[in-house]
């Protein structure tokens, strides 16, 4: 009975290792990212995201708003105040800031997926919050606020908050 029994065991645990997978691995799927309503994002002016009236808490315009050449798709505000906003559409996906930009944290932005960072390269740079705001899984819109002076991370990134609420507000639904 007891050489049965180890019998049996052994030929289990011969069969369990002889077993194989047919096929090719398949990538897991990405986990789910919080987009409450997908936008368009081609052609999207950049411009046309951040008025006047959103930037007044900061200041006012000391040029038009003109396009960057430094960085595809985007927009520069300029205050006489001092702080500038960029915004950027379409931009890279938010995983994509999310691995290139570590310090950052995730929050939302009317319930879309946002990678926020902020830095200030060194003590004579200016304070710097970049919001990377998911509107589709591959791409998304940049939010970005400069602030000089004393400016702190929680000075710049509740200044940027309601900026990047109003520039994701006037992108058109996909």
């Amino acid at each position: 009975m007891r050489r049965s029994l180890l019998l049996l065991f052994v030929l289990v645990s011969l069969t369990g290792c002889a077993y194989s997978v047919q096929g090719e691995p398949v990538a897991a799927p990405l986990p789910p990212l919080a987009i409450a309503t997908p936008r368009k994002t081609a052609g999207v002016d950049p411009c046309s995201l951040v008025t006047e009236k959103d930037l007044k808490p900061l200041g006012t315009l000391k040029f038009k708003p003109v396009p960057r050449t430094e960085l595809a798709n985007s927009c520069l505000f300029t205050l006489n105040e001092g702080p500038y906003v960029m915004v950027a559409v379409p931009y890279r996906s938010f995983d994509e800031s999310k691995k290139s930009q570590t310090d950052g944290r995730e929050i939302e932005t009317a319930k879309h997926a946002t990678w926020l960072s902020c830095s200030r390269p060194s003590t004579d740079k200016d304070m710097v919050c970049t919001a990377t705001i998911a509107v589709t899984r591959e791409e998304s819109l940049l939010v970005a606020i400069g602030m000089g002076g004393d400016a702190t991370e929680s000075k710049a990134s509740k200044a940027l908050e309601p900026i990047r609420q109003e520039a994701l507000k006037r992108m058109p639904p996909a």
